[in-house]
């Protein structure tokens, strides 16, 4: 089984384009490069859907107690596929996150599996084509995944992810039972605070573990941390496209009062979003309040303009790169056919096959 799902790499790059080609198109994935209190300042707290952590993965007790998932209301899933455990990760932050349209693939799953215990959703994932067939379309040799066969020095990794829920921070991690409880969330502040304090604290532990038990200054260690966001790309151009159907309709308003303006936004009132003022809202304002409309709507597409090209910016690199990255499904087939030793068996096949289609041809064109 875990033959059928190829290894991929730890990227943002990756991970955002893996949840668009299962069907999350709202998302994205940011490298969280810091651990002290500014690591989430610049980010909103309800649009921060989960964290992805990667570290090496040692097999050693866990004191914590876990939790049942089901009378938490938390979608949870062991793990019983080990090349998949970052995208397993990536799923439960999304299966549990709030207020996030997650496509209708996942819809799809999470209605299927909501009455499976934790080891029957981890084969339902298991057996998910689209889940499969998108995550096995990065398929990467040298990617941060836990495998059966450990690198030289026997290091394996693993992914975990962190969630908010009910006010509540919670670690779902696939190797164990069920969620462990991290924290409760004061009101007012970021949940993603609390998860950072847990991540410091287990940082510390496996620092000091790793510096006692190897050489002073040989203690290797290698983490990293994502954030899965609202898509910053579609929430600005969203924001532009707002601000230019209410300035197009202020500079209509003015118009109507003998106002010289320059209509700047070729756009359909029909498309208009429903929450901003409508002609009769803006009648009912002053000259000088419509220029202030105008000229605020200005300099949000000003501000956002930049984010949206610097976003844009970054998405045809991440294309680039993964254009680079997926191999064919037939490279995927060949790989889990050469591990099972068959591969030189299939090829012999295929061409005898092939010999024999050909030989059908030109008996078929000699007939004729």
């Amino acid at each position: 089984m875990a033959d059928e799902w190829c290894t991929i790499e730890s990227d943002p790059g990756v991970f955002t384009q893996l949840c668009e080609e299962i069907g999350v198109k709202g998302v994205q994935f940011e490298e969280i490069y810091s651990l002290g209190p500014e690591a989430f300042a610049d980010l909103e707290a309800e649009k921060i859907y989960g964290l992805i952590f990667l570290f090496k993965w040692q097999r050693e007790a866990d004191p914590r107690p876990t939790l049942d998932a089901s009378e938490l209301g938390i979608f949870f899933a062991q793990q019983v596929i080990h090349n998949a455990c970052a995208t397993q990760a990536i799923l439960s932050a999304l299966l549990n996150a709030e207020k996030l349209d997650v496509g209708p693939n996942l819809t799809s799953f999470k209605e299927f599996t909501v009455g499976l215990d934790p080891q029957m959703k981890g084969l339902a994932i298991s057996n998910s084509e689209p889940i499969r067939k998108a995550h096995n379309s990065f398929r990467q040799q040298s990617s941060f995944e836990i495998v059966h066969d450990k690198d030289e020095k026997g290091d394996a990794f693993h992914f975990v992810c962190y969630i908010c829920h009910e006010g509540k921070v919670y670690e779902l991690d696939g190797l164990k039972a069920g969620p462990v409880f991290i924290a409760d969330v004061p009101a007012g502040t970021n949940w993603a605070d609390k998860a950072r304090e847990e991540l410091q604290r287990r940082i510390e532990a496996y620092t000091q573990k790793a510096t006692e038990a190897a050489a002073e200054g040989a203690a290797e260690l290698r983490f990293n941390l994502m954030a899965i966001v609202a898509n910053r790309l579609h929430e600005a151009e969203q924001e532009i496209a707002r601000a230019r159907f209410l300035r197009h309709r202020a500079h209509i308003s003015l118009v109507s009062r003998d106002e010289e303006v320059e209509l700047l936004d070729e756009v359909d009132d029909d498309d208009a979003p429903a929450d901003i003022p409508s002609f009769e809202d803006l009648l009912e304002k002053e000259i000088p309040a419509i220029k202030t409309i105008v000229e605020d709507c200005t300099k949000k597409i000003s501000e956002l303009t930049p984010i949206v090209e610097a976003e844009q910016k970054k998405r045809q690199k991440w294309m680039k790169e993964n254009s680079l990255r997926q191999a064919p499904l037939a490279l995927c087939a060949m790989r889990h056919l050469a591990r099972k030793g068959q591969l030189v068996a299939a090829l012999e096949k295929g061409k005898e096959v092939h010999q024999k289609r050909v030989a059908e041809k030109q008996a078929a064109s000699a007939s004729a």
